[in-house]
């Protein structure tokens, strides 16, 4: 038997009783939501505006922070290293009440005759970035939804897809909040890929149980257990090798939040929507679920 056999075995969700499992993914969504509420959401540069200076070709120190802080004046400003095959560096982020001059002159007199890009976006046009981000994402549920429920025209498997898609973006921001991930424009962008790959699994996961006829539900959901997982893992392995390897501040925001996404993803089509679909089967047929 292969490793990706035994893995299978290990976690084919038929073989539990699914009215049990399904407590585990809403478990995992309160506390999602939990978090996001406590916690709060951690907005990028790009979203809240601010000033993004970014120096290369020398080590950062930690006391840099402090020293900007007291100059400046601005309690949020954050400082942290970057690495990429030009050398050593550093990304400055301040607030957007901060003189960026002020803070050029600053990291002149301290690293003289270095280079400094600097990106600086207004308040207002960080908050239109932050509105279009909430209506991609609302036009996407709500095309999603449409395309759904045309697809299958059932009310329960529909609206469980659309629910899934939704509790992985929560358990994605969960995440970034407890990590202290900026949600920015290339976040977002993340997020709604996350979105459409989880309708993908479910898509999948509903259209094998609804639509194949001759197997069981549980024949149906192991079968497409076996190509969802096999899909998640491999993209899995591939968002890793880029986190792992990239240099790119916004490369490793997209791969994290992906991958983040992913594993919700996991858990919410493979336990809570397989229990929802065999729980709608067996209430369709009249048989007595167990």
């Amino acid at each position: 038997m292969g490793v990706f056999e035994r893995i299978f075995e290990l976690i084919d969700v038929t073989k539990y009783n699914y009215k049990k499992l399904i407590i585990l993914p809403i478990i995992l969504v309160l506390m999602s939501a939990v978090a996001v509420a406590t916690l709060g959401i951690n907005y990028g540069i790009d979203l809240r505006g601010g000033t993004l200076a970014t120096v290369q070709g020398v080590k950062y120190t930690p006391e840099l922070e402090d020293y900007l802080v007291t100059s400046l004046g601005d309690s949020t400003i954050k400082v942290r290293s970057i690495f990429s095959p030009l050398g050593e560096g550093f990304i400055v982020e301040t607030g957007p009440d901060v003189d960026s001059t002020q803070l050029i002159s600053l990291l002149n007199q301290r690293y003289p005759n270095v280079e400094i890009s600097v990106e600086h976006i207004g308040p207002s046009l960080g908050e239109s970035f932050l509105q279009q981000g909430m209506k991609a994402i609302l036009f996407a549920f709500l095309l999603m939804g449409v395309v759904v429920f045309v697809a299958f025209r059932v009310p329960v498997p529909a609206a469980t897809i659309v629910f899934v898609a939704f509790s992985d973006m929560l358990i994605a921001l969960g995440f970034m909040s407890i990590a202290g991930i900026h949600l920015s424009r290339y976040t977002i962008a993340a997020i709604l890929m996350s979105i459409g790959y989880s309708v993908d699994t479910d898509i999948l996961l509903t259209a094998r149980v609804l639509k194949e006829r001759g197997d069981s539900v549980d024949e149906s959901i192991r079968n497409a257990l076996k190509t969802g997982l096999m899909m998640t893992f491999t993209t899995l392995a591939a968002l890793s090798a880029l986190y792992i390897f990239s240099t790119s501040e916004v490369i490793d925001g997209i791969a994290i939040v992906l991958i983040f996404g992913l594993v919700g993803d996991l858990i919410m089509t493979w336990v809570f929507n397989a229990g929802v679909l065999k729980w709608y089967v067996l209430r369709r047929e009249g048989v007595q679920s167990k």
